[in-house]
């Protein structure tokens, strides 16, 4: 006999977020797709499952690989994609990978939203996809270096990848979501935002 779904506090198959309005998962429109709502969003989700030695967040881990790729010449539209490389995350949440790649239906959420997001946007995620699997990389190593310096287990790939000195700040959420708002407006057109980089 088969279990009913629970949908208890649901409202169809939508998500509210920060800026009070619902979102689609099933197919997010591209204006309910928000800076506002990424930005705190992703200043509150801890990257590995929240198994850091400190609370780090997807927001400044998207600032450090945004800044590496800055600091190695990228400008314009790379520079976007790579900030906003994990926005969907804001929408449907983090997964660690291990998990993600048992679980292919997320995966297409995933790519759900990242199309609403680009389109929103007008970053070409699959153009620059190169770009950000580099800085991703190149930042998920060095993370695993600055949090887990006495870890001898061999991550898969980092043996290609050249080690990296990034200072993360382990920045509290507020900060976290000043500085992605921040570097938004940057690199957005038309987003404003009044606060300062921290």
């Amino acid at each position: 006999m088969s279990q009913a779904i629970d949908t208890f506090g649901c409202v169809r198959n939508t998500i509210k977020v920060s800026a009070g309005h619902y979102v689609d998962l099933d197919d997010p429109d591209p204006e309910s797709i928000d800076l506002p709502s990424i930005a705190a969003a992703l200043s509150k989700i801890c990257r590995y499952g929240g198994h850091c030695p400190q609370f780090y967040s997807v927001a400044e881990h998207s600032v450090h690989a945004t800044a590496m790729a800055v600091a190695e010449g990228f400008v314009g539209d790379a520079l976007r994609a790579v900030l906003l490389h994990d926005a969907a995350e804001a929408y449907i949440g983090d997964m660690v990978k291990p998990l993600k790649l048992t679980m292919p239906e997320y995966g297409e959420v995933e790519r759900r939203f990242e199309r609403a997001i680009a389109f929103a946007f007008g970053v070409d995620f699959h153009h620059w996809s190169d770009v950000i699997k580099r800085f991703d990389r190149a930042m998920l190593k060095a993370e695993k270096i600055a949090m887990w310096p006495e870890d001898r287990e061999k991550w898969e790939g980092f043996s290609d990848i050249e080690d990296r000195d990034v200072s993360l700040g382990y920045w509290p959420p507020d900060q976290a979501e000043r500085n992605f708002r921040h570097m938004a407006c940057l690199l957005l057109p038309g987003q404003t935002y009044q606060g300062n980089l921290i």
